[in-house]
């Protein structure tokens, strides 16, 4: 699977691939490859958008497209969402397993 959304930060891979790049090239070193640090199942790079910018929105859609105990690894460097997302997974039955730095590993209820 692979989905990108060259406006905003939203990029997505399966394990299955290799490489990707999360972090849209304006933010990224040429040389600098995002990389999932969980082994979650898909990733997802909001970059430095807070919640106001819709990165929210973006993960409730890929968390509705995933399977039952699917993982999903979350960069985030702006921390209002590490806030907004343990909120957003108690109200709606998710797991936010753990959160490591600007990583976060939910996995669907």
């Amino acid at each position: 699977m692979g989905v990108r959304h060259t406006e905003s930060s939203l990029i997505i891979w399966t394990k299955a691939a290799e490489t990707g790049a999360g972090v849209p090239a304006a933010q990224r070193k040429p040389d600098e490859v995002l990389k999932p640090i969980f082994g979650a199942d898909r990733l997802y790079d909001a970059g430095d958008r807070g919640c106001a910018s819709g990165p929210m929105d973006e993960i409730a859609a890929l968390v509705r497209m995933m399977e039952p105990e699917e993982t999903l690894e979350i960069r985030a460097t702006d921390p209002s969402v590490g806030f907004d997302l343990a909120a957003w997974c108690r109200m709606t039955g998710q797991t936010l397993v753990k959160q490591q730095g600007d990583r976060y590993l939910l996995r669907k209820a």
